[in-house]
């Protein structure tokens, strides 16, 4: 009883500790949660903004405050899901919190740290650890966790409580007492964390295959009995994830998202990551020689006293066998039931480090492509951060004892007081680099409407004639494939105007975005000779048009012009944007494509222009058959590597001309083929190379997008076109004097004109 009674009392203290050092690092945002914002920087703010919106506008699984007019589902837009969901019920039925959105999430965020602290704590003390020293070790090792600095963006992955909650639940499950108790938990917990982020439920199910892994393999000699608690241990690894995946899969209207973005090979863990401090007294020396390298999101440094056990477990064996000696592994694995977990977490920590499949196994990828859809693997190392801190903790412990036991009471002393200065220090610093520029003030997402809403009063316009907010510079991205990242500032005034009006946007920034309706708010920039297909689901209300004082390229300034500005301050400037700009200017271009159709004279097939004939390049590859293609029966195809288009003298005079051609948009991977062209002279000596935009550029159809860029011809100079990257597809290649227009009649298809399909 006394023992429960301690126990407790621990808890409290750490609790309250816990909480006294938050108040001194938060107090501002504990004091005025709803007026600061951890970071202004997009990434950041739109999880602000969506977490908001949905809160004072929204209700169900749908998010209508970004994508317009489609929106989004809940769990693909870093939204916290169930957690708003139930805040939502909160608002509508308890009290009303709408307006509260930012503060919520800080708090949120703050108070994750309460919840985890005490997990720490009971983990600690299921491996027998004294009470005392429990709290000591959950203190330093809960606030040196890497999802600490998680806070300036990615605010999700801030709930550093669900992995030591997943290993708490386990470890009881395993102790089988109450199982069906303890079991039900885990999958809950399993599945209310992949509700909140997805990385929550891989998180979850790759630790319980990796415990199970390790079960297996520690007893193999006990194989057979091993096969029940193995297979119901793997059912509840997999229980949530078959819940989550049929849930969203039931509710979500979009069977296009990308499902392999940029990332996996790159943002994963190494060594350095997880056994070194960013920054240390001799890390230039050092880097000087050995390369120190690490991605950001594959850090989780364990602090100096398990670094010190990890070299201890990676030298003992060698030692031993060189002083002709078996290695004494009493003091490592003297708590046996700690074996699995060290095991699991150094299968996770590989996982984090893209093994094997960055080390000539990429094709293993192709057999679990739900895996590839994560593109930051480094996160997964958080999994071998609290268990490796903990076995640490479990083994200096035991090396105080054995001091003790030998009535070394001055070494055990000092064992202890280098080991837990050690991890304060570097608990320390953690905290001030994840609470330095924290505290910025919110002037986006604000509580109170009215101020925001007197630029329309002012102007005497009635925001409610606006069906929707388009920004410029135009910002949004179509699964890491085509990037607009110039508007970023654009973007974030946009979610700002959003929040104060309902009106949703057109963009969004989510990479998980369905391509098709990514393409098409893309392709609302495009040449006027496409027609705009995301106009289609649109009413006839006009769109405002939010534009920051930033440079604007031509496609943007072209818009701005036909705009009517209503509002304008030294930042942004706010206008009426009509539909029928749209129509209207494709009209005019079929306008121009029929006027000069019946000034041409030729062949159905011909190619008619208002240059010289010979001056114009073209190719339809029609002797190359294929099955998607952009006009016609032919198109070049290579799944991967270079393909070259042409390599030749080009037919036409000195001056500048125009290259355009359709380059297949392939969702079977997340980069897009980069072309370049290359100019020779005749000895052979390159005189230019270019690579050609592939990113940022609007003209899309259907699932093609031009390429075109304006290069100066040099007089008997050899061109080469080359591509390089995966799944590359051309078709439709032309080549004209710069301002010349060629119209190219294709009998039983639609005519090109200036590369454009005329419809």
């Amino acid at each position: 009883m006394k023992q429960n009674h301690a126990h407790v009392l621990f808890i409290v203290l750490l609790t309250t500790v816990t909480a006294t050092l938050l108040f001194l690092l938060f107090q501002p945002v504990l004091q005025q949660p709803n007026s600061i914002l951890f970071s202004k920087s997009v990434d950041p703010l739109k999880s602000y903004f969506n977490f908001s919106y949905y809160l004072k506008y929204d209700s169900g699984i749908r998010h209508d405050g970004i994508n317009y007019p489609y929106g989004d589902h809940l769990q693909y837009i870093n939204s916290h899901p169930v957690y708003v969901s139930l805040l939502k019920l909160v608002d509508k039925h308890i009290h009303p919190i709408a307006n509260y959105g930012v503060g919520i999430l800080n708090l949120t965020m703050i108070f994750s740290f309460l919840l985890g602290m005490p997990l720490l704590f009971l983990i600690l003390r299921r491996f027998k650890l004294p009470a005392w020293y429990a709290f000591l070790s959950a203190l330093v090792i809960g606030f040196l966790t890497p999802q600490f600095d998680r806070i300036h963006g990615h605010f999700e992955m801030v709930y550093w409580f669900f992995i030591p909650l997943f290993w708490y639940l386990l470890i009881r499950f395993r102790e089988g007492e109450k199982t069906i108790l303890w079991g039900s938990l885990l999958v809950f917990s399993g599945t209310f964390g992949g509700l909140i982020s997805a990385y929550f439920a891989a998180f979850y199910g790759i630790f319980l295959v990796a415990v199970a892994s390790a079960d297996l393999w520690l007893d193999r000699k006990q194989f057979r009995q091993q096969i029940r608690p193995v297979v119901r241990l793997l059912v509840l690894a997999v229980l949530p994830l078959v819940l989550i995946r049929g849930l969203v899969s039931a509710t979500d209207w979009v069977h296009d998202r990308p499902d392999n973005p940029y990332g996996f090979y790159v943002y994963h863990a190494n060594v350095f990551s997880i056994f070194l401090p960013s920054e240390f007294p001799l890390k230039q020396l050092i880097s000087d020689h050995v390369n120190l390298s690490f991605q950001w999101e594959g850090r989780a440094f364990v602090g100096l006293p398990a670094t010190l056990v990890a070299i201890g477990l990676a030298l003992l064996a060698p030692i031993a066998w060189i002083r002709g000696r078996q290695p004494d592994w009493s003091l490592f694995f003297h708590y046996q039931a700690f074996r699995t977990y060290l095991l699991a977490g150094a299968l996770v920590l590989l996982f984090s480090m893209c093994f094997p499949f960055k080390w000539g196994f990429g094709f293993l990828i192709e057999f679990l492509p739900p895996i590839r859809q994560f593109r930051a693997l480094g996160r997964f190392a958080w999994i071998f951060y609290y268990i490796f801190t903990v076995y640490s903790a479990f083994l200096f412990y035991q090396l105080f004892e054995r001091f003790k036991a030998k009535n070394q009471q001055i070494s055990a002393g000092l064992l202890l007081v280098a080991v837990f200065v050690s991890w304060g220090m570097a608990s320390k610093y953690n905290v001030e680099r994840a609470t330095r520029g924290l505290f910025n003030e919110n002037d986006k997402l604000t509580s109170n409407d009215e101020e925001f809403l007197k630029r329309f009063s002012g102007a005497q316009v009635d925001f409610r004639q606006f069906q929707a907010i388009l920004s410029l510079p135009f910002a949004s991205t179509c699964g890491d494939k085509l990037l607009f990242e110039n508007g970023m500032t654009a973007l974030g005034e946009a979610m700002k105007c959003s929040h104060h009006t309902g009106l949703p946007l057109v963009q969004s920034f989510s990479p998980r975005l369905s391509f098709s309706q990514a393409l098409s708010s893309i392709q609302l920039l495009a040449d006027p000779a496409i027609s705009k297909t995301r106009l289609n689901d649109m009413n006839d209300q006009p769109l405002l048009l939010i534009r920051t004082k930033q440079e604007l390229n031509e496609e943007e300034q072209w818009l701005q012009r036909r705009a009517q500005v209503f509002w304008e301050d030294q930042y942004i400037t706010m206008s009426v944007l009509p539909l029928s700009v749209f129509v209207d200017s494709h009209q005019n271009w079929l306008s121009e494509v029929t006027h000069f159709s019946e000034q041409s004279v030729g062949d159905a097939t011909a190619i008619n222009t208002d240059t010289i004939t010979t001056f114009i390049y073209y190719d339809d590859f029609e002797a190359c058959p294929n099955k998607n293609t952009f006009t016609g029966e032919g198109a070049l195809f290579k799944r991967r590597g270079e393909l070259e288009i042409f390599n030749q003298k080009l037919p036409l005079p000195r001056g500048t001309a125009q290259l355009s051609f359709w380059l297949a948009f392939d969702t079977r991977h997340y980069d897009m083929p980069q072309p370049v062209l290359t100019a020779w002279d005749e000895d052979g000596n390159q005189l230019s190379e270019t690579k050609l935009n592939n990113r940022q550029t609007h003209n899309v159809y259907q699932q093609w997008v031009q390429i075109s860029t304006l290069f100066e011809v040099e007089p008997n100079a050899r061109y080469q076109l080359t591509i390089q990257g995966k799944f590359i597809g051309v078709d439709d290649v032309l080549i004209r004097p710069a301002g010349s227009h060629v119209l190219i009649r294709k009998s039983g298809q639609c005519d090109l004109f200036n590369n454009f399909v005329v419809e």
